[in-house]
């Protein structure tokens, strides 16, 4: 199994709290028939595949016009091997849902939405510089669920004017809906962004760590007692609903990126797509050389497999990493894992390390301590 990834950098404006490439210059058409060029010729030679997945990121995709998204959809099943039953996600704003754009979606295959709410506080909303407020975006998940079986809810937390109580309430109102499918982030504030900046200048003011621990505490809860399962830390699902293209990244399966900055990994080398957008135009269409890329070294497969497959809920498997690298993890690691399970940080069997409630908290430290 393999996924595929397009990145759309087209938004309306920015979000104080987004590092992530995007652009608001309205050069669509153009953009998108670059993408269609780069999917076409395959530079990377990435191998035609049996793609169990399509993910359109951003960026925000639900802003293009469904004529654009169907015509790089049509490429793909085209150029590759597409699986019947092939998850097909969108990330949408809730200002782009509209009975009209949902069943387009769905008509061209599109078969997941993802939903970045953030929050259903209006305060928290206007700090973090989102175009909707909580009406549209209950409004939106109304919709969705009339027309998508599958789709999910991005909400965050540790966000400037937030508290146990705010959590609480976006939770409660979330409940109302019941998504198959729900994502909470830990909001973190990056380099290159407003509230990078606002941060330094002592401007932007944030809850103190105890009070993003208690608001995580209180999200597993609530969902755990919905019945939500968290099999990655930042991931919850009813049965049946786990995001597939997210679990593939977790499981160390092949993926292929097409658009300005988008990412390939071939278990061998990784490779990333230049993020400009006019010199991803420029070279694709000159068919020259438009990303870099690096051969993946033992260790590096060694500690890309633990920091990600560490965040889920099937943990670190000992046997795997003896057979795929000659390693025996648990008794090389023997001293570093003594000392989280001491703090129960971890949870350990003959064959897994799992990391405990309160180790999903600090997860970036125990990583440190175990990788390579």
């Amino acid at each position: 199994m393999a996924g595929i990834y397009i990145h759309i950098p087209f938004c309306k404006k920015a979000c104080h709290y987004c590092n992530f490439h995007f652009s608001t210059l309205d050069n669509h058409d153009e953009l998108i028939n670059t993408i269609i060029q780069e999917i076409e010729f395959n530079q990377k030679k990435f191998n035609k595949k049996n793609i169990s997945t399509i993910y359109f990121g951003g960026g925000t995709p639900s802003i293009l016009e469904d004529i654009y998204l169907e015509k790089i959809i049509k490429k793909l099943f085209l150029k590759f091997k597409v699986n019947k039953k092939c998850e097909i996600t969108l990330e949408a704003n809730p200002d782009d849902i509209s009975t009209k754009k949902l069943k387009n979606w769905k008509k061209i295959g599109i078969n997941r939405i993802s939903l970045g709410v953030q929050s259903f506080d209006d305060k928290i909303l206007k700090k973090l510089n989102r175009i909707h407020n909580r009406k549209k975006a209950m409004k939106s998940i109304e919709l969705i669920k009339k027309h998508f079986i599958n789709y999910s809810v991005d909400l965050m937390f540790g966000t400037p004017n937030s508290s146990t109580k705010t959590v609480s309430e976006d939770l409660n109102t979330i409940s109302l809906f019941n998504p198959p499918h729900i994502s909470i982030y830990n909001m973190t504030v990056e380099r290159h962004t407003v509230f990078y900046n606002l941060l330094k200048k002592n401007i932007l003011s944030l809850p103190k760590e105890n009070i993003v621990l208690k608001q995580y505490d209180i999200i597993l809860k609530k969902l755990r007692g919905l019945g939500y399962e968290n099999y990655e830390i930042s991931n919850f699902a009813l049965k049946g609903f786990h995001s597939l293209h997210n679990s593939n990244y977790w499981a160390n399966e092949e993926y292929i990126g097409f658009g300005p900055s988008a990412h390939t990994y071939d278990k061998k080398f990784r490779y990333w797509n230049t993020s400009k957008d006019k010199e991803y135009i420029d070279l694709v269409g000159k068919r020259k050389k438009y990303f870099e890329k690096e051969r993946l070294t033992i260790k590096q497969k060694i500690n890309e497999y633990i920091i990600t497959r560490i965040r889920t809920k099937d943990g670190l498997d000992n046997n795997y990493l003896s057979q795929k690298f000659n390693i025996n993890f648990f008794e090389e690691k023997n001293s570093e894992i003594t000392k989280l399970l001491e703090e129960k940080l971890v949870k350990k069997n003959n064959i897994k390390l799992n990391l405990t409630d309160k180790g999903k908290k600090l997860s970036d430290f125990i990583t440190e301590k175990i990788m390579y």
